[in-house]
């Protein structure tokens, strides 16, 4: 049966299905191309409705220019999406540490247009902080990382499998 779909609803079912496939430790490439597709979206979202985007908060949590960001946001978006420059290239130091700040760009823009997140988004944004807990750049960011705290309290020892099939737990946990 044929649907009607707006773009945040599009962009929210990839983000979903990309922090899945992140969780079960499935194709790195694949949760990077659907993360950074919902993260297109959503930042455009945001723009036309003047709302904050990560790519902001990004360039004065840093310093650098919005420019610099971008550049280093799409490393790996245009090689996934073209392959009519230089078809025969390979892109160098993928690595699926890329799909934590891809997730959590897209997870910052979503709650940026919505009243309230999937539950997915929620479990990966704490356990971002938790893997990350250096990013947390405001104040306000204080309680997710203490709930990444009690929530994923052997991060400090894990492997980076590990840390994945311990969100797994606690999404599917959260789902029930």
């Amino acid at each position: 049966m044929p649907e009607a779909i707006t773009k945040i609803e599009a962009a929210r079912r990839q983000l979903v299905t990309a922090i899945r496939l992140f969780f079960e430790d499935a194709d790195s490439v694949s949760v990077y191309a659907l993360a950074h597709a919902a993260w297109e979206v959503l930042d455009a979202l945001c723009t036309h409705r003047d709302k904050t985007r990560f790519r902001e908060e990004m360039t004065r949590a840093t310093g650098l220019s919005e420019a610099e960001i971008k550049r280093i946001a799409n490393y790996g978006r245009n090689f996934f999406k073209h392959a009519d420059r230089k078809p025969d290239d390979a892109l160098e130091n993928f690595s699926d540490d890329l799909n934590d700040h891809v997730l959590m760009a897209a997870c910052f823009d979503y709650g940026e247009l919505a009243d309230s997140k999937p539950m997915e988004m929620q479990v990966f944004q704490i356990w971002y902080f938790a893997a990350h807990p250096d990013k947390a750049l405001r104040p306000e960011m204080d309680l997710i990382v203490k709930a990444g705290e009690r929530l994923f309290s052997d991060f400090a020892n894990a492997d980076r499998k590990a840390r994945k099939q311990a969100g797994l737990r606690v999404a599917i946990a959260a789902k029930r």
